[in-house]
């Protein structure tokens, strides 16, 4: 009788069990599949050029990386839009990234000199961080520059963050060292002049600025991993500034690649620019 009886209150159990887990089943519906999206013209400050756009990939969570593609022209002119050639192929060679690119404010004869494109870049990564959630993104930082854009992504990556949140940094044709006797001595007075409208101030009147914005001042051995791309026939940024960079880096065993183009000038003309991704994505997807 009692064997029966315990049978009976086993039965009753598992009853209740299945009916416990069908309800469980049928209140929690599986998670909707997160797609893609994309946002443009968004500010991260309330001047001219303190926006960006933000393309997001599907399925992506708080673990999803980000790249942040950061223009040239000199510190004084270009436009995110410079770089949708690199948004496209960023998105194409790596999917499951987040890809930002970022408008800063540009230099003027009398206004918005250094550090200002410095301080929007940090502006920007604050405003991202603030997003994450929204956005489902990490706080992993990349960066691509191109020209005074590579100059900015060095030095956001060696001199403003300090916390290390930048796992590699990628420097097309970008100046290094604006102590390098190759640029001091230059017979090319053009980037001399354009640098002192950015710094507001030449080299001969305020020498510690130019060593303060040289990336390679900074360099430190817990810095992020660096991938740089130059031409040999460049007549701005001599070909001497990405070799002193490499050695710095090499020095405190910071991993480095550097590709050299010695037939392209400072615009590259020529270079396969999907190669160049191919290398930058694989060298990123390592850190």
């Amino acid at each position: 009788m009692l064997s029966k009886y315990l049978k009976f209150l086993f039965i009753c159990a598992l009853l209740i069990v299945q009916s416990c887990s069908k309800d469980s089943n049928e209140s929690t519906p599986p998670a909707e599949p997160i797609e893609a999206a994309q946002f443009l013209n968004e500010t991260y400050g309330n001047e001219p050029k303190q926006d960006y756009d933000i393309y997001l990939p599907k399925d992506r969570t708080t673990d999803t990386p980000v790249i942040i593609l950061v223009h040239g022209g000199f510190w004084v002119s270009g436009d995110k839009s410079d770089m949708n050639v690199l948004v496209s192929l960023s998105r194409t060679k790596l999917p499951n990234f987040a890809i930002v690119n970022t408008n800063y404010r540009l230099a003027t004869t009398t206004a918005n000199k250094h550090p200002a494109q410095l301080n929007d870049l940090t502006s920007l990564i604050a405003k991202l961080n603030a997003k994450r959630n929204e956005y489902k993104i990490s706080d992993d930082y990349y960066f691509i520059g191109v020209s005074a854009g590579g100059h900015l992504s060095l030095l956001y990556t060696y001199k403003a963050d300090t916390n290390h949140h930048v796992k590699a940094v990628c420097s097309i044709v970008g100046p290094t060292d604006f102590l390098d006797p190759a640029y001091l001595d230059s017979s090319n007075i053009e980037f001399q002049l354009i640098a002192a409208q950015y710094l507001g101030d030449t080299y001969q009147n305020n020498p510690a600025l130019y060593q303060d914005i040289s990336p390679i001042s900074h360099v430190e051995s817990s810095d992020a991993p660096t991938i740089l791309f130059y031409g040999g026939q460049d007549d701005l940024v001599p070909v001497s500034q990405p070799t002193r960079l490499k050695e710095k880096l090499t020095s405190v065993n910071i991993p480095v690649e550097y590709t050299s183009y010695p037939n392209a000038g400072h615009t590259l003309t020529g270079v396969d620019f999907n190669e160049m991704a191919t290398k930058i994505a694989t060298f990123f997807k390592r850190y």
